[in-house]
């Protein structure tokens, strides 16, 4: 019996010295593995598919969560602590974060 399977691989995002497989579920920086939790995942696959585009805590809170997005900003706020990059991930006051290479 043959089961056939129709998964699209998606593509291996790297910016810089950083690369993520959202198939294999890996983030390496510098070649070494980091380990991230789900959602820090998600949060930083996100980001670095729009590089140089500011989302707003609510625009992640949708893709990421994708439930209502009431006290959306402390929760996405407290991801993007634990991922803080300063050189990748930087704060847009009033607007949100970004991704820069």
């Amino acid at each position: 019996m043959s089961v056939q399977m129709n998964i699209e691989r998606q593509p291996v995002i790297q910016r810089g010295n950083l690369t993520i497989d959202p198939q294999c579920y890996t983030v390496t920086l510098a070649g070494e593995e980091i380990d991230l939790y789900p959602k820090e995942f998600d949060v930083l696959h996100l980001l670095m598919q729009y590089p140089g585009w500011v989302l707003s805590s609510e625009q992640i809170y949708k893709a990421v969560w994708q439930e209502d997005t009431i006290g959306c900003e402390r929760v996405v706020y407290n991801v993007i602590c634990q991922l803080r990059n300063p050189d990748m991930i930087q704060t847009v006051i009033g607007r949100g974060y970004k991704f820069v290479e």
